[in-house]
């Protein structure tokens, strides 16, 4: 079996670089994937927090209209009951737009995964190379050295 030629030093470490560089990008789009699920958390946080507040206001508006408003509800029926209608269709449409919103969540998520799994293959083959750099380092010092016993040896048998 042939050994394969070592790679010169320059190349080695352009190897190297590289890898490390693939591995620079895969943080950078993970960060990226982490930012957008956050704001995709955020969101939904907003939406349902808005959606609270409509509720609250439809509550408040039919417990003062059927309470103590009561009296003054033939004079204001017409605006009180569009008042609730507006507060409906903005419910309804933060309900809708959170349905969205949990899609968009759901993407972040997918691809959060999918780069933490671009950041460990990339991680991976950075490791690698790093290994196999390192060990044919060992086995040309390990050759040199073998050379250099060898060289003595000789030089100690053309003396005897």
């Amino acid at each position: 079996m042939s050994r394969p030629l070592p790679l010169s030093r320059a190349d080695a470490r352009q190897w190297l670089r590289l890898r490390q560089l693939r591995v620079q990008r895969a943080r950078q789009a993970l960060a990226q994937a982490q930012a957008a699920q956050e704001q995709a958390l955020a969101a939904i946080r907003a939406r349902e927090a808005s959606i609270a507040r409509h509720r609250t206001s439809i509550v408040e508006l039919a417990l003062h209209w059927s309470g103590p408003g009561s009296a003054d509800m033939p004079r204001w029926g017409r605006q009180v009951q569009a008042h609730g209608e507006a507060l409906a269709e903005k419910l309804e449409r933060d309900e809708y737009a959170l349905l969205d919103e949990r899609e968009t969540l759901e993407q972040a998520q997918a691809l959060l995964g999918q780069r933490r799994a671009d950041l460990a293959r990339a991680q991976a083959r950075e490791d690698a190379v790093d290994a196999t750099l390192k060990d044919q380092a060992r086995q040309i010092r390990q050759a040199h050295e073998q050379q250099a016993e060898l060289e003595a040896e000789e030089a100690q048998r053309a003396l005897h």
